[in-house]
């Protein structure tokens, strides 16, 4: 609504002079006023973090046993589709068993200190998988593959002694699924049975008379 430049007093549009004073009303010379709504410019967002759509539920640390007690050892990475069988090469067991060493070194650990480091830096060399993404795992060496899910008809562990004085077991895990057999050793780790439970339920199949509660294993017969 225009106001009177003389008065001040509020006209209308259409008026010609004020009805207080008499001026003439210049509607030319009063200020548009406009009426839309003022247009805000959002701040930009950042752009979304890409969600890994395959998501690493385990990782096994497993051993393919050779001759003369030698073994390749892979990883075993589960997620809701496959395993990925991931082969640790000697360079990367080098690398591992290298870094591990010098950290052991620094912490100002003597010898056997230093060897009990190297012989976990396998396992904890696997753990990098959990922030990988599947795809990138499965062409990290030539040895890797995968087997999925759906394939694999039953997850089969036994129990085996180590020939360790401390009288410690293993287990022997097999996948057998319609692309073959794979069979493997891995420490009895309850987590493992865990995982193996969680991605292909009653097909996993565990020692008879065999149970955890607790973090303690039991067999019984």
């Amino acid at each position: 609504m225009p106001y009177c430049e003389n008065c001040g007093k509020e006209i209308k549009i259409t008026s010609k002079f004020c009805g207080r004073c008499g001026s003439p009303v210049n509607i030319d010379a009063q200020p548009a006023v406009d009426s839309s709504p003022e247009h805000v410019v959002a701040a930009p967002q950042p752009a979304p973090t890409q969600a890994n759509s395959e998501p690493v539920l385990g990782v096994l640390v497993l051993r393919k046993q050779k001759s003369l007690g030698r073994y390749d050892t892979f990883s075993g990475v589960l997620t809701g589709q496959r395993i990925i069988f991931a082969q640790m090469t000697g360079d990367m067991i080098k690398t591992a068993v290298k870094q591990a060493r010098e950290e052991a070194k620094s912490e100002g650990k003597g010898f056997f200190g230093q060897w009990a480091d190297q012989l976990k830096a396998s396992a904890s060399f696997a753990q990098r998988y959990y922030s990988m993404e599947p795809s990138t795992v499965l062409s990290e060496t030539q040895g890797n593959f995968a087997v999925q899910n759906g394939y694999v008809n039953e997850v089969k562990l036994k129990l085996k002694d180590t020939g360790n004085q401390n009288n410690l077991r293993e287990f022997e895990i097999e996948f057998k699924s319609s692309s073959g057999k794979y069979k493997f050793r891995m420490d009895e780790n309850n987590d493992y049975v865990k995982v193996l439970k969680q991605v292909y339920g009653d097909r996993v199949k565990t020692p008879r008379g065999y149970f955890s509660k607790g973090g303690l294993r039991f067999s019984i017969g």
